[in-house]
C-alpha cells in the first residue's frame, strides 16, 4: 500500500510542477528537423517543418490560431473548445474547429449555408438525423463540412475546412 501512495504522490507532484510550462523539442526527420512546441499546460502544441512552410497548430484551450475563410467563418458568439489548424509547403491550409453556441442547429446550418452559397460552393450533402444536422460543400480546392448537434443550451458545432 505504501509504494502505491508514494507512486501516486510522485505522479501528482510531476503533474503539478509541469503545469503552465512551455517546452520545445526538435526531432530529426529524413527531410530535416521538425520543431514541436507546447505551452499552457500542454493545451497548445505547434509543429513546424524544417523550412517553416508546413505547420500544424493544435489547441484544446479554446484558441483559434488561424483566420477562418469567408466561406466558413466562425459563428457569431461561438465559444471555441478546440482547434487544429494546418498548412503545407504548397500553400494548402485547413482547420478543424469545435465550438458551442447558443443557437439551434437549424440556425447554425442556415448561417453556414448563406456563406457557402455566397462563395459559390455547391452543396454535396445536407442531412438531418435526429438532433444532428450536417452540411458539406466544395469546389475548386475549397471544401467545408459543418456538423451540428443540439445541446440543452444551444448547439455543439464542428467545422472542418480546407483550401488552396
Amino acid at each position: 500500500m505504501r509504494p502505491a501512495i508514494i507512486a501516486l504522490s510522485l505522479g501528482i507532484c510531476l503533474l503539478v510542477t509541469g503545469c503552465g510550462k512551455s517546452s520545445e523539442k526538435v526531432y530529426a526527420s529524413k527531410d530535416g528537423n521538425v520543431t514541436v512546441s507546447t505551452s499552457g499546460d500542454s493545451q497548445h502544441m505547434t509543429m513546424n517543418s524544417a523550412n517553416g512552410t508546413a505547420t500544424v497548430d493544435i489547441n484544446s484551450n479554446g484558441g483559434v490560431q488561424a483566420t477562418m475563410p469567408a466561406f466558413a467563418p466562425l459563428y457569431p458568439g461561438a465559444k471555441v473548445t478546440s482547434s487544429i489548424v494546418g498548412s503545407n509547403n504548397n500553400g494548402t491550409k485547413g482547420a478543424q474547429v469545435s465550438f458551442t453556441v447558443a443557437a439551434s442547429p437549424s440556425d447554425v446550418i442556415a448561417f453556414y449555408k448563406k456563406n457557402i452559397d455566397a462563395a459559390g460552393l455547391p452543396q454535396t450533402l445536407n442531412a438531418t438525423e435526429g438532433d444532428s444536422m450536417m452540411l458539406v460543400a466544395g469546389k475548386d480546392k475549397k471544401s467545408v463540412a459543418v456538423t451540428v448537434t443540439k445541446q440543452d443550451n444551444g448547439s455543439q458545432v464542428l467545422v472542418i475546412w480546407g483550401s488552396d
